[in-house]
């Protein structure tokens, strides 16, 4: 906050508490009532639905929407910034309205919202109170981050409505969350709010507009998002990576049971062609897998020998999905395939010391459906299928497990007869073992 501002701000509270206000000349005038704001607080409930309404209602227009924390001096400070730098020159402009939603970081509370209204004030600008904070939630599900998104200041072009349970994906933002970046799956460092450039931002935007009349009929757009074969349209917006993370791990049984996990020993068969094999694997914290073919001539592996080693090399304990921060892997999201009758989500997956991968998770239930081993090259390799899921102690495992080459020519399946969990019997805080 400037110099300036923070004289405004002390001045007004001392002279409110007198009944007094301060005249042109810095003299107290007995009497005067303080200004108000010309804004007014709206609370709003979980649902979030008179946002959403008043989001609508102003389709057409180019909305700012702003996440911030009465209570937050740096929020506060990018309230007046941005005030300054071209809001409250713009309070004429029909073209642009701004919705600024308070949450209770930091320990705020209600009452504290009514001393930063005036940092950003006007007949085009809303105030919003929101008690639970879960706004700042579904922003961490659409912008695809592991961080609770406040302190944050987007902009949305004319075309966007917000009708489902998730805001559209901004078409820019700033934030002010410091720098947790790259593989953390933070916001990048490079877009830290300048309100230079926010507002050169929002004039691009607000210039598109024909001289302040906005088309009465814009065709609504959620956010960008991908046809599917059978003609399906998935708005981006439903791609959460998060989203796609957390449901596969809690169609498994849940962070505290898979870290309570100790071992896994699985007994079946593996059928190469017309062949059987028994097959045994034992699986320990904290990577170690070893499988055993038995019925077998000498150096048949059964699974050729190659894929087999980059099974044992790429495996994880854990699973592919859990604790992608610790162990760096590049994950992003890259759209949605249907797999039969299954809308499955699926994510690019870098290991940090192993192969890529495309995970294919169940977008109903969270299961890992398949899994493609890409080469160099970034063609399949080798692909995974997993099927008949069931339930052994609380955990959910695949019963038949599919390998095939990347000509899609199958190199064997595994059937799953007995599965044998040995777990810790200390129960576990949830907070030590989620992301």
């Amino acid at each position: 906050m400037n110099f300036k501002l923070t004289l405004f701000l002390f001045f007004s509270v001392a002279m409110t508490a007198c009944g007094d206000t301060v005249d042109s000349a810095g003299t107290a005038v007995p009497g005067d009532a303080p200004v108000e704001s010309q804004s007014e607080l709206v609370v709003i409930g979980e649902d979030l639905q008179q946002l959403k309404d008043d989001f609508n209602d102003n389709q057409g227009k180019v909305r700012l929407l702003f996440i911030s924390g009465p209570t937050c001096g740096i929020c506060l400070r990018g309230m007046a910034d941005l005030n300054d730098e071209f809001l409250a020159a713009s309070q004429n402009d029909e073209r642009l309205v701004t919705f600024v939603v308070h949450v209770p970081t930091l320990g705020a509370k209600q009452h504290h919202v009514g001393d930063s209204i005036p940092l950003l004030d006007g007949p085009r600008i809303h105030h919003y109170w929101e008690e639970t904070g879960i706004i700042g939630q579904h922003f961490t599900e659409v912008m695809d981050v592991r961080m609770y998104v406040w302190d944050f200041w987007a902009i949305y072009g004319p075309e966007y409505r917000w009708d489902g349970l998730l805001p559209p994906v901004p078409d820019y933002y700033e934030h002010q969350l410091g720098s947790t970046t790259g593989l953390s799956g933070g916001f990048p460092r490079e877009l830290i709010l300048n309100a230079e450039r926010f507002a050169a931002e929002t004039r691009k935007y607000v210039e598109e507009l024909d001289g302040g009349q906005y088309a009465s009929s814009v065709e609504p757009r959620l956010s960008d998002g991908e046809q599917l074969a059978d003609g399906t349209f998935i708005p981006r917006v439903a791609q959460p990576r998060n989203v796609a993370v957390r449901q596969h791990i809690m169609g498994r049984g849940g962070y505290k049971n898979l870290k309570r996990i100790q071992s896994i020993e699985q007994r079946g068969r593996l059928e190469v062609g017309e062949k059987t094999y028994d097959l045994t694997t034992h699986a320990s914290r904290p990577n170690h897998l070893q499988r055993n073919v038995s019925g077998a001539a000498e150096g048949d592996r059964g699974l050729p020998v190659d894929f087999e080693q980059k099974l044992l090399s790429a495996f994880e304990f854990d699973g592919l999905f859990v604790e992608w921060p610790q162990k760096q892997h590049e994950v992003s999201m890259s759209g949605m395939l249907k797999i039969g009758d299954v809308l499955a989500w699926r994510l690019h997956l870098k290991q940090n010391n192993g192969p890529e991968w495309y995970l294919y998770v169940n977008s109903h239930g969270g299961a890992l459906v398949r899994a493609d081993m890409l080469n160099d090259d970034g063609d399949v390799e080798y692909s995974i299928r997993q099927s008949d899921f069931r339930e052994s102690s609380g955990i959910t495992f695949a019963h038949r497990i599919e390998y095939l080459d990347g000509e899609g020519r199958s190199l064997g399946v595994e059937s799953i007869d007995d599965i044998d969990v040995t777990m810790d019997a200390l129960e576990m805080e949830l907070e030590a073992v989620s992301h």
